[in-house]
């Protein structure tokens, strides 16, 4: 699953996610055009994260929990020139049942919240926004970490008066309190890692100053905290955390290899690079996960590391990291939810290469552009996937739709190119990827130049992109879009099959 935005990531504590009873938000937005992103909490046996987007009047949303839990709404309105949003930080306990009016013609999004469930639901508590938004590309952490503690101080006060003006329940002050214990910190660190991706020569001229703030905020918490997993920010914080600390390998292993391969791997650099370049992601998740959490907080990061490979088709040491996820929590709940999975991909791993899965000479290495492609494949008509091995999405539409494609147009003169791309260092993994999802068709390690040279004729340079050769040699990219419309693609292969 992609992250949309900060504001849009929710993570719910394991305790949370059972099911329970019910809670429902019934949403009219009086102008139509208003988009809604929601993040909700689900059961054991679903995906953690439910994002959808919905552009209708009203919409209801039943949720199953069993004690009070954080759930976040974005809201926005989409019209250029406008990009007016704000986020919502419901609190829903079992039995709730909340109607909200919102208007973005009117001051205050003319927000008005009733119903069950109302009384901790009110804008002066729940509403917010980006705050950070306007200081991303800064190369200093001081305006950043300025309004974020002002708005953690105004926030407190907030709590303060809704607590004197609505006299909530002392469990909704405890959660409330707790969550704003990791308001300032979540804040921080999102923002640090996200800006330091704009401005990275700049942020690691100033590592100390960046690094000084966020740990006087960590100095402030427990980063391992089971009794935090149902705290919005926290839950926040921590998946950022593992997602964040996972990009900071590679850079470790850039400017410190030796120090980092002995600290992390026990092992020297040439063994430590064979095993970290294998899997960069999902064994990398584990060892933040044993090295810096436990207990039920440890069981929940696993949880979103299964998902996370699930969602990305990622199947790379999941069934051993499965297996010590089972030996370290034998009675999770979470086990059911992965385990006909983690046996599919085992099933997969048995499979091998077949002769419709066709290699070209030196694995197409030698071409170089788009032209030679043209000329290679003339008189065909094809589907050409440009993919990668190391690329979620692309595995995500390979595992997806491939097997649908190549059923829909068998024995039909529909012809399959896959270009691997930034793969040529990967031979063994591309060729075990190809085996395992079963993609049949033509395969090629694409170099630097046929990589672009494609993206220059297209004018884009995203992956996974589709496009189709038709028999006289022209081409045009798919108009399916990500993720693929299935119905737009067909329509548009039969348009080419017709030529």
């Amino acid at each position: 699953m992609r992250k949309i935005t900060a504001l849009l990531l929710l993570v719910i504590s394991p305790v949370c996610i059972v099911f329970g009873q019910t809670a429902s938000l019934h949403i009219h937005i009086a102008t139509k055009k208003i988009q809604t992103y929601f993040d909700l909490p689900s059961d054991p046996g679903n995906d953690t994260y439910v994002v959808s987007r919905i552009d209708s009047n009203t919409n209801i949303h039943t949720l199953k929990i069993n004690q009070p839990t954080f759930v976040s709404v974005l809201f926005l309105d989409p019209e250029p020139g406008r990009n007016q949003s704000f986020n919502y930080l419901f609190y829903l306990k079992p039995g709730d049942n909340i109607f909200m009016n919102i208007d973005f013609a009117k001051p205050g999004f003319g927000i008005e919240v009733r119903g069950k469930g109302s009384i901790n639901n009110q804008p002066l508590i729940a509403l917010g926004s980006d705050i950070t938004y306007s200081f991303h590309r800064d190369t200093l952490p001081d305006r950043a970490i300025n309004v974020i503690n002002a708005a953690q101080k105004t926030k407190e006060n907030n709590l303060a008066e809704y607590i004197k003006q609505y006299q909530p329940s002392a469990k909704f002050i405890e959660c409330w309190k707790l969550n704003l214990k990791y308001f300032a910190s979540d804040l921080y660190y999102s923002f640090k890692e996200d800006n330091r991706l704009y401005v990275f020569d700049a942020y690691y001229r100033n590592y100390d100053k960046w690094k000084k703030v966020n740990d006087s905020l960590f100095a402030l918490i427990k980063l391992n905290n089971d009794d935090a997993l149902n705290s919005y920010h926290y839950t926040n914080l921590i998946a950022t955390f593992l997602e964040r600390e996972m990009e900071h390998f590679s850079d470790e292993d850039y400017l410190h290899p030796i120090a980092f391969y002995k600290d992390w791997y026990g092992t020297d650099t040439t063994n430590g690079k064979k095993i970290f370049n294998s899997d960069k992601k999902n064994l990398v998740q584990e060892k933040i996960i044993n090295r810096y959490f436990t207990g039920k907080t440890a069981e929940y990061l696993y949880n979103l590391l299964l998902e996370s490979a699930k969602n990305n088709a990622n199947p790379v040491n999941i069934p051993a990291i499965f297996e010590r996820f089972k030996e370290k929590y034998p009675n999770s709940a979470y086990i059911p939810k992965y385990s006909a999975w983690v046996q599919s991909i085992v099933e997969k791993e048995k499979r091998t290469l077949n002769t419709n899965m066709v290699f070209l000479n030196g694995n197409g290495a030698a071409i170089n552009s788009m032209d030679e492609l043209l000329a290679m494949m003339k008189g065909k008509t094809l589907l050409v996937d440009m993919w990668g091995t190391w690329c979620g999405p692309c595995r995500e539409e390979i595992e997806k739709n491939s097997a649908a494609i190549r059923k829909k147009y068998a024995g039909k003169d529909l012809q399959y190119l896959y270009i691997a791309n930034y793969d040529l260092s990967h031979e063994e993994q591309w060729k075990k990827m190809i085996a395992y999802f079963d993609i049949e068709g033509t395969h090629l390690l694409a170099n630097q130049k046929l990589t672009d040279d494609v993206f220059a004729k297209f004018k884009v340079r995203a992956f996974p992109t589709m496009f189709i050769i038709r028999k006289d040699g022209s081409y045009e990219l798919t108009r399916a879009g990500y993720p693929t419309d299935i119905t737009l693609l067909y329509k548009q292969l039969d348009e080419a099959l017709a030529q």
